[in-house]
């Protein structure tokens, strides 16, 4: 998991989740009273850096590896971790073809998420707008750049449009870096949406919001599950109602135990799906004849 660079708060948070499915597991006695042992490769937020990591983890033998928290990262993982069939799962990655090979036509055999991939998602949240809002004008503005936030959209796009029923929208787009939204959202404000969906992350939601409100434009806004974060709208909030979707839903005893460890508002579901993914992996390895 990245520890520095653009993934590395959500990252610094799933390796805190793997670090308490270790200890309970060890604690527990091990697998097969046998205890675990979590080799940390902190990387930075690039895909050569977490591609060298997999091949170190591969090289000391490990026997599977947990991650990455994006979906840029786990593909470059995978080129190591698949090739050498070495179990992977990633806890928040929403790639569709992370887990499916379009081309072949059938599912890489090492490679798992504890998530949903950005095809349902964005299609859920289509749904929901549709169903659940009301909203007949959507806006949706994404980070072109971005493999997660550019599908997000396709798949809610494809979803949601249908001028026969009355259902219009409308494309933005902008590039990584940048930190001025006010010329897409006001073309946005001249379409007059009912709703904006904004696929990117929690930094570029916050300021879009404080942006929005200062042009006057006043619709319902709509994000994916980059948005998960305790400094989410900390800036600013937006201009009318906002939601977003989370990949899961946390038990309360968990985020109780985090909030006491870290001394920290519990993160949602990085950390939560990292400790599931960790105990996953341990499920299988109970499920194995035991080695001498």
């Amino acid at each position: 998991f990245p520890t520095v660079g653009r993934y590395a708060v959500s990252g610094q948070q799933s390796l805190i989740g793997a670090r308490l499915a270790v200890e309970d597991l060890n604690r527990a006695g091990g697998v097969g009273g046998r205890p675990l042992w979590l080799a940390e490769y902190k990387t930075g937020s690039y895909f050569v850096d977490a591609r060298d990591a997999a091949a170190r983890a591969v090289r000391i033998g490990a026997l599977a590896i947990i991650g990455s928290n994006s979906s840029e990262l786990s593909q470059a993982v995978a080129e190591e971790s698949d090739a050498k069939g070495v179990l992977q799962i990633t806890n928040v990655s929403t790639a569709a073809d992370l887990t499916w090979d379009p081309q072949a036509g059938r599912v890489h055999p090492f490679l798992f998420r504890m998530c949903a991939s950005d095809s349902v998602i964005g299609a859920l949240l289509a749904d929901f707008a549709r169903d659940r809002l009301a909203a007949r004008r959507v806006a949706v503005l994404y980070e072109v750049g971005r493999t997660y936030s550019a599908r997000l959209a396709g798949s809610f796009l494809q979803r949601f449009s249908d001028p026969g029923a009355g259902r219009l929208t409308m494309e933005a787009h902008y590039l990584a870096l940048e930190t001025d939204f006010r010329p897409q959202l006001r073309l946005i404000r001249e379409f007059r949406p009912d709703l904006v969906f904004m696929p990117g992350s929690f930094p570029d939601a916050t300021l879009m919001a404080v942006q929005a409100r200062s042009l006057g434009l006043r619709a319902t806004f709509l994000g994916g599950d980059a948005w998960s974060s305790p400094l989410l709208f900390q800036r600013g909030t937006p201009p009318g109602e906002a939601y977003y979707v989370e990949l899961c839903s946390p038990a309360p005893e968990f985020d109780q135990r985090y909030e006491k460890v870290m001394g920290a508002e519990p993160p949602g579901c990085r950390a939560v799906l990292a400790y599931d993914a960790l105990r996953v992996v341990a499920a299988g390895l109970q499920k194995l004849r035991p080695v001498s």
